[in-house]
């Protein structure tokens, strides 16, 4: 709605309908046409709400202009506008702001770059109305900014109704100095809070502390695809709004982040049993039902509904990988046991899954009738995918794929791969509990990719010390079994001893997070700087063992108890052992690997998700804002503040990996820090 639309409603809701419209969490608005209006607008909303309920009373907007010891406080609240609150998640963070354009990452990754440039404020909770009179954001001729802005810009038809207002040109002059100043001065911290989060990475060689911040912009384009209805969101409660920033306070503390939890199949059941004792071995039907599947079918039949052939190719395309994923999941048992090399004995087991299992290579092809006719059959036997059978859109697909899959199904000949020096460790079965969902503001869901590799890498320290060998960890895969989101507030740990003997100590607020409990294995590909490059042996593995973290991503980490998984650590020389191993892994774990799609916008990302959910949103690095330089506080010799950058994972089944080959899991799954530019980025190897 335009501001002039917004003027022609009555009161009291068009007062309300411009609250909102000057709020961080809505659109921007464009004030060109009307900018007297806006200009009452502002000097009301400086107010609180019960002292200026009709924000176009001209009346009050001129006695507040007269009150120039009002206007002054208002405008020294401009030297606490930012680009990235530093005050998230810890409100103690005091007397610090940051205001700086972050550059273009380095990657197909999400970051305050691809926003719209908005400020934020965040100071003293009791000046929040003060702080909206110039720090409200607005569009004027096409161009975001607000009255601090405007003023500096020495605009003249905002001087003009500034002027009939009866500002004086002396005191516009002199806010223009002062805007001057804030907007140039102190624009990032001369020191480190010791309430701001560091972690250490290494970037160029050497160790560097960073402080992640969150971008004001990117957190307000969530707020407001919410409001849009468009994608998940879940709701992260701040219980002293107006400490946090102007956005938190106008949400009353309710701020929206992404909600994209993995989603795992149930528990595979045909991989404990034996055929001989009357299991009854069939495909994974319940893959049919999948949002996957059903995704799949849908943009295949409506990709002819588009006006360009290149719109078409592009949805019947992803269409088809889509399908291919969720049929590769419906032949994971036929798949698994082909790989175990398992006969069927029983002449009971005569069905078509059955078939395809003890079938030869060569006579694999000939069951593809018998296939495609199952295929259907079980289409029509669920409300929800009996318009998919027999569909005249559907049959060449369907037919083609399943192809495809089958011909996969035979054992692969001599495929080559890249002769190296790598050797491989895999960690099977970790139990994490209470890690962070939360991985930064912006997204709940999985962990933080960083944390896969800060965990990896804290590991290659604790094995050279202990090895006495020059270990390097190169690349990591991340296989996770099982996924359980938890939520709510912990108490946090006090920060300073009670005041008087006997008293409580101090805490700081509440902080409300995310958790998830874990299970995940992680396959490191490793080499050996030494002159002998002897990979590490089965007599090493108490040494690998007890080498092993306790941490990953904020919670604690085990190995899985013994009478699970006595061997949990194992160790692999070449990629055939390795691939031996991890194709039989349990089929409703998912490996995350890294996504091809490039998303330039909150928008884009979550109409994306909203089709693909085999894709999840994830932190996979951090954009630095400066350059690392000496700042007193640091925890390393180097310092930079850098905000989180939201990757785009995609959730990869054990039995697409056992189809695709060994080649292609070699070359897509596995992960590691590169760090170019300001950019330190989680990439495909």
């Amino acid at each position: 709605m335009s501001f002039i639309n917004l003027l022609e409603i009555d009161e009291p809701s068009r007062s309300e309908a411009i609250r909102k419209a000057f709020a961080p969490y809505t659109p921007l608005l464009e004030v060109s046409e009307n900018i007297s209006a806006a200009i009452l607008a502002l000097l009301n909303l400086s107010h609180k709400r019960q002292f200026a309920p009709d924000l176009l009373n001209k009346k009050r907007a001129v006695e507040t202009l007269k009150d120039w010891e009002h206007i002054e406080s208002c405008a020294q609240e401009m030297q606490w506008l930012h680009s990235h609150n530093l005050k998230l998640p810890d409100t103690r963070v005091a007397h610090q702001r940051l205001l700086v354009r972050a550059e273009k990452p380095s990657g197909n990754v999400l970051s305050s770059f691809n926003s719209v440039s908005r400020l934020g404020w965040s100071h003293n909770s009791a000046a929040v109305n003060k702080a909206k009179l110039f720090g409200a954001q607005f569009i004027f001729n096409g161009e975001t900014h607000c009255l601090a802005t405007v003023i500096m810009d020495n605009e003249e038809r905002w001087k003009e109704e500034f002027k009939k207002l009866g500002i004086s040109a002396g005191q516009w002059i002199y806010l223009q100095s002062l805007f001057e100043a804030y907007f140039t001065e102190n624009l990032l911290p001369s020191y480190v809070d010791r309430c701001s989060v560091q972690v250490t990475f290494i970037y160029q060689g050497k160790d560097v502390s960073i402080t992640p911040v969150t971008s004001h912009s990117l957190l307000a384009d969530i707020q407001i695809a919410r409001r849009n209805k468009t994608g998940n969101f879940s709701t992260i409660k701040h219980w002293h709004p107006s400490s946090v920033g102007d956005l938190s306070s106008s949400l009353g503390g309710n701020i929206s982040a992404l909600n994209y939890p993995p989603r795992l199949l149930s528990n595979s059941c045909y991989k404990n049993k034996n055929f001989s004792e009357g299991s009854f071995l069939d495909f994974h039907h319940s893959s049919l039902r999948s949002k996957s599947f059903i995704f799949a079918c849908n943009d295949i039949i409506e990709s002819k509904s588009f006006l360009t052939a290149k719109e078409r190719r592009d949805a019947r395309r992803a269409g088809i990988k889509l399908l291919r994923q969720s049929l590769s999941e419906w032949l994971s048992p036929v798949s698994y046991w082909r790989s175990v090399g398992r006969e069927v004995i029983s002449e009971r087991h005569n069905n078509t899954a059955c078939l395809l299992i003890s079938a030869l290579d060569e006579d694999v092809l000939g069951i593809l009738p018998e296939v495609n006719k199952e295929l259907h059959s079980i289409l029509v036997r669920y409300p929800q995918t009996q318009s998919f059978a027999y569909r005249s859109d559907l049959l060449i697909p369907f037919k083609s794929q399943l192809k495809f899959l089958l011909t996969k199904l035979k054992k692969q000949k001599g495929e080559d791969t890249v002769e190296n020096n790598f050797h491989y460790l895999h960690l099977k079965n970790l139990h994490i509990f209470d890690a962070q969902a939360l991985s930064c503001p912006y997204i709940v869901g999985l962990p933080s990719l960083l944390a896969v590799w800060g965990t990896v890498y804290n590991y290659q320290l604790r094995l050279r010390k202990i090895l006495k060998r020059s270990i390097v960890f190169e690349e990591v895969a991340w296989f996770l079994r099982q996924y359980e989101p938890s939520s709510g507030a912990k108490i946090p740990a006090p920060y300073q001893p009670p005041v008087k003997p006997g008293g409580a100590p101090k805490r700081p607020g509440l902080i409300d997070m995310r958790f998830c409990d874990l299970r995940m294995d992680l396959v490191i590909r490793y080499r050996i700087e030494d002159r002998d490059d002897t990979p590490v042996g089965n007599e090493e593995l108490p040494i690998l063992q007890s080498a092993f973290p306790g941490r990953f991503a904020g919670g604690t980490m085990q190995p899985p108890p013994l009478h699970e998984e006595l061997q949990w650590c194992q160790v692999y020389a070449d990629e055939n052992s390795l691939l031996a191993a991890i194709s039989l892994l349990p089929d409703e774990g998912r490996w995350i690997v890294d996504s091809e799609k490039q998303v330039q916008s909150i928008e884009s990302l979550v109409a994306w998700l909203s089709k693909h959910p085999n894709h999840l949103p994830a932190t996979s690095g951090y954009q630095l804002l400066e350059e690392p330089c000496y700042r007193s506080g640091s925890h390393r010799e180097h310092h930079a503040y850098a905000e989180p950058l939201v990757g785009l994972t995609e959730t990869l089944s054990p039995a697409s990996v056992r189809l695709n080959g060994k080649a292609d899991f070699l070359k897509n799954a596995f992960w590691r820090l590169q760090s170019q530019n300001l950019t330190m980025l989680m990439k495909k190897a």
